[in-house]
């Protein structure tokens, strides 16, 4: 395992550092930056993981002690995708949806691998898991209690493929205004948290019953390596772009 730096120590690291560096989160996403600092170059710049989003921007708000250093700073939007982020991280690079995965998602085309059969339990589920999302973002928009963690195989029943009754019971469910709803269904990959949206993927397409099973890293390769998406293009366009000014 690899030690975890702190964010003095990362900023005494920086300090001695000559090569342009790019900050990202590096909890979950250290795979995919990895491919990223491949393709613009080790040469070009430097992918330095902080450990996670908290770090990232304490980091970046104490970078004025390495301002001799060109730095980038790359952040998953989170839940600032339902809200515009703060004017005061307004020199970061955030991802276009809600994660670097769900730009990675965007466009859904890793939802051709589904057969018929699989695309109708999807859908199923993928509505079902929207109608209790939706009710987690109407929670934060009015600054109640919300959670966008909940795993889908927490949520969704292995056979009917809709919310357990239990579970809705235990967060006190609501359902959410139709217009939040709604606009969850039109735009499913850029709103809903990514981890969410990759496990309603693996819940299918590494069921047991299938001849080829895919784990997530395969699903976020196969989305990389073979039909990248205009907002991941995007992303990639905007960290060249920062690194070459």
């Amino acid at each position: 395992m690899a030690l975890e730096l702190t964010v003095d120590e990362i900023i005494e690291t920086l300090k001695r550092s000559s090569l342009t560096t790019v900050l990202v989160e590096g909890v979950d996403d250290v795979m995919i930056y990895r491919w990223l600092e491949d393709e613009i170059g080790i040469h070009n710049a430097n992918f330095f993981p902080c450990g996670g989003r908290i770090n990232l921007l304490e980091i970046y708000r104490r970078r004025a002690e390495f301002s001799h250093l060109k730095t980038i700073f790359v952040a998953d939007k989170d839940a600032y995708v339902y809200i515009n982020p703060p004017e005061e991280y307004n020199d970061v690079i955030w991802t276009n949806g809600y994660s670097i995965e769900n730009d990675l998602y965007y466009g859904r085309g890793i939802e051709q691998l589904f057969s018929n059969e699989e695309r109708e339990v999807f859908l199923k589920s993928l509505n079902s898991f929207i109608e209790y999302y939706s009710f987690e973002i109407e929670n934060f928009q009015n600054q109640r209690e919300y959670s966008f963690k909940n795993h889908p195989q927490q949520i969704l029943c292995d056979v009917q493929h809709t919310i357990k009754q239990e579970f809705l019971q235990q967060i006190n469910f609501v359902k959410a205004n139709n217009d939040i709803i709604n606009n969850v269904k039109e735009n499913y990959d850029i709103l809903i948290r990514g981890k969410s949206l990759f496990a309603l993927l693996t819940r299918i397409l590494s069921h047991r019953n299938r001849a080829v099973k895919h784990s997530k890293s395969t699903l976020l390769e196969h989305c990389y390596r073979t039909h990248k998406s205009e907002m991941f293009i995007k992303l990639l366009t905007d960290i060249n772009n920062k690194i070459s000014a």
